[in-house]
């Protein structure tokens, strides 16, 4: 979400707002249906796009209460982990909503920056990504910011 966006939902309610991210990975995620690979040429300028618009947005998350963000283990043995991610309020409260039903905890909405995934990236080993709008383009990039 652009964060003139969210300084307009903070203050006025607005909830239309769209993530140029969030098209793109539709885009991406039509073009992928399509073409059968993700290796694709073709897919490249929207790979661009994609790493150009990732560092311009901000992004939700959900956090306990002790304001550590929900992890989601990759197996069930593994401390290695992803964190769900949303690119507008749409698609946090769709998200928010049927992840809450998982944790026993009471979850509230963080907003979080590039700098901010950059810094979990940087200090915890165990943190492997992020899932971008999970419940419904379900993306995913590295803790590098990478496909």
């Amino acid at each position: 979400m652009d964060s003139k966006d969210y300084e307009d939902y903070q203050k006025n309610n607005v909830k239309a707002s769209k993530s140029q991210l969030k098209e793109y990975i539709q885009i991406y995620a039509d073009m992928a249906k399509k073409l059968k690979s993700e290796d694709a040429i073709e897919l490249e300028a929207v790979k661009t796009n994609i790493r150009k618009a990732y560092p311009n947005e901000i992004y939700f998350t959900l956090v306990d209460e002790l304001g550590n963000p929900v992890k989601l283990t990759l197996t069930e043995s593994s401390k290695e982990y992803i964190i769900p991610i949303f690119t507008d309020i749409r698609e946090y409260a769709m998200g928010s909503a049927k992840i809450s039903k998982l944790f026993l905890d009471s979850l509230e909405m963080k907003v979080l920056t590039p700098g901010d995934i950059s810094k979990i990236a940087e200090d915890d080993e165990y943190f492997q990504g992020f899932v971008i709008n999970p419940h419904s383009q379900n993306f995913n990039m590295n803790r590098n910011g990478e496909f």
